[in-house]
């Protein structure tokens, strides 16, 4: 756990500054954009954040930790400017600083798979822990202050998450033990998986909000029950990370239920499973030795999350938009189940 310390520091600062703003990002830009435009501008971010990673990669080898230095504090800033924009274009900016923890993801997923396996889904699973009351905090200040005070809050934390990883001793530091990347066919059934997460996330905490007439700390409420589903499931596999194959499916079959969240908004609950979606996806397929690895896996993700976007604002139906997502992971979990690896 030595070794482990300080990435799981980092991770929960991060955490404690995402979970606290992330349930009311919708919220906020729906304030200068047309609700059925919010997923292209989603599209947007993500696009424009594609190269980070590889970069990032890059970067790696100069130095394991400047990565991550570089990446965390710029997403902080950018997030700290984001209340103060006054438009689209200043929005977008601001977004793509923020987006640019990307850049540190390859430095962060190569040192934690070093460790040893199932290390990126434990470390996943435990920086969830702020989430327990981070998006209720997140409400209180959101409906009793103001967005732009929890954005300027979250964003200081975010700036600092890279300190932990200053006392964090690399194995080796230089660049002569290069793993050669191995690409593998079946990473193009990446996008397929982050497809239903990308597709919902605009949307799902926006459609209980206003469907329910909910007040921002019930959906604080909700968004951290969420968190805490998926912080369970994360967990669970980096304890029987043998079986990712099948906790995979679970994750996805749960997620499905979103779908239902019209009959309740208790449903908006299943959303959480992404957070182990994403680790197991990570480490369910091969190919995971170097940042460069790492960097093509999280840009494959990132295809995903646009092509949800796009789809979102194609279609331009909340309900079909929610209960379509559910359905494509349902799908992908029978997908997982029946093949041979």
């Amino acid at each position: 756990m030595n070794r482990e310390g300080p990435l799981l520091q980092s991770w929960l600062l991060w955490s404690v500054a995402y979970y606290l703003y992330y349930p009311f990002l919708s919220i906020y830009l729906s304030s200068f954009i047309q609700e059925d435009k919010l997923s292209l501008v989603y599209a947007i971010f993500q696009a424009i954040s594609l190269p980070y990673a590889m970069l990032g990669a890059k970067l790696y080898w100069k130095n394991k930790i400047m990565p991550i230095i570089i990446g965390m504090l710029f997403a902080g800033v950018g997030l700290i400017l984001l209340p103060f924009s006054t438009n689209l274009i200043s929005i977008i900016i601001c977004m793509s600083i923020n987006y640019m923890f990307f850049l540190s993801l390859p430095s962060y997923y190569s040192l934690m798979a070093e460790i040893g396996e199932g290390v990126i889904t434990r470390i996943w699973s435990l920086s969830i822990l702020p989430s327990i009351i981070m998006p209720s905090i997140g409400g209180i200040i959101a409906q009793y202050t103001s967005l732009r005070l929890l954005f300027i809050i979250s964003g200081i934390i975010f700036s600092l998450s890279f300190l932990p990883m200053l006392k964090f001793k690399p194995i080796n530091n230089n660049a002569n033990y290069r793993v050669k990347t191995k690409l593998d066919v079946k990473i193009i059934f990446i996008p397929i998986l982050t497809l239903p997460i990308a597709m919902a996330f605009p949307y799902i905490y926006l459609a209980i909000y206003t469907n329910f007439n909910l007040s921002k700390d019930q959906v604080g409420v909700i968004a951290t029950i969420a968190e805490i589903l998926g912080m369970g499931l994360s967990y669970l596999a980096s304890k029987f990370i043998k079986e990712k194959k099948y906790l995979l499916s679970l994750s996805l079959i749960l997620f499905s239920l979103i779908v239902f969240y019209s009959f309740s908004p208790a449903m908006a609950i299943f959303f959480g499973a992404w957070e182990a979606i994403i680790p197991l996806t990570l480490e369910y397929f091969p190919s995971r030795k170097s940042p460069e690895d790492f960097a093509i896996i999280n840009i494959m993700q990132g295809l995903g999350w646009i092509m949800g976007y796009i789809v979102d604002y194609t279609l331009g139906n909340i309900n079909l938009l929610l209960v379509s997502s559910g359905i494509i992971a349902f799908l992908s979990a029978c997908v997982i189940l029946i093949s041979k690896k």
